[in-house]
């Protein structure tokens, strides 16, 4: 079933755009293997914090420049994560020591004690990691779609000013935010009906929810994720702004 759902992703990617989808169903794989990779090398002792972000700096090269190709919006954009991912690495790592949210759930005590403990491996770590992975995808299409509109706007109207076109990305940036906000909250929602149901019919109390090491968790994530868009829009916006005004400025200086 999984191979037959593939073959009509790579149908209808190539019949939106051949060449383009080619290259995108190749990085979907190409990015794939690289998480095995890295999960591989987390379990077998390296830091998965230097590993997730390397990671997630991979993957975002290549989904910009191996799928868009290089150029100013694609550079702007890998600019403005490369600043996002350090901000919020040191961010998350406070967060989730301060949450205790890494680990198993109490609940689970009885399923994983016949599994030896002795991993070697910070959980808070692999919590950081999961957080990074799951904020990355939504802060590269916040990233990519300012960053291209943008642009679009300076070249339909290019005697627009530095203070005018950043103003235009941040107004850019409310209107993605919106959709993109609604759109993590739903993922959220659909990945924890389950557990939502496994919480009601348990009859868990709202503070025994609240309190749940999984429900924690997943709430950092989305909580993150969105604020990895948030923060996203202003760098993105000036990063962007500042290098099309270089870019006017050469080509200035080019006919003079």
């Amino acid at each position: 079933m999984n191979i037959v759902l593939l073959i009509i992703l790579l149908l209808l990617m190539l019949y939106i755009d051949i060449k383009r989808g080619i290259k995108l169903f190749i990085s979907i794989i190409i990015n794939f293997i690289i998480l095995i990779i890295l999960f591989y090398l987390i379990a077998i002792g390296i830091n998965p914090i230097i590993c997730s972000i390397l990671g997630c700096l991979i993957v975002s090269y290549i989904i910009l420049f191996f799928v868009n190709g290089e150029n100013l919006k694609t550079i702007s954009s890998f600019k403005s994560i490369i600043i996002v991912l350090i901000i919020l690495s040191i961010s998350i790592f406070m967060i989730t020591k301060l949450s205790r949210t890494a680990g198993f759930e109490y609940d689970l005590d009885e399923d994983i004690s016949i599994f030896s403990t002795s991993v070697n491996i910070d959980f808070i770590d692999i919590s950081v990691a999961l957080v990074l992975f799951s904020l990355i995808g939504a802060t590269i299409d916040t990233s990519v779609a300012i960053s291209s509109a943008l642009y679009e706007v300076y070249e339909n109207n290019k005697n627009l000013k530095e203070k005018e076109l950043f103003k235009s990305g941040m107004n850019i940036g409310h209107d993605i935010l919106c959709t993109t906000t609604n759109t993590l909250l739903f993922v959220f929602l659909g990945d924890f009906l389950t557990l939502f149901i496994w919480y009601y019919k348990g009859h868990y109390s709202i503070l025994e929810i609240m309190n749940a090491k999984t429900f924690s968790g997943e709430v950092i994530k989305i909580l993150f994720s969105a604020l990895g868009c948030i923060i996203i829009i202003p760098i993105t916006s000036y990063i962007t702004t500042k290098s099309i005004i270089k870019l006017k400025n050469k080509r200035i200086k080019i006919k003079d």
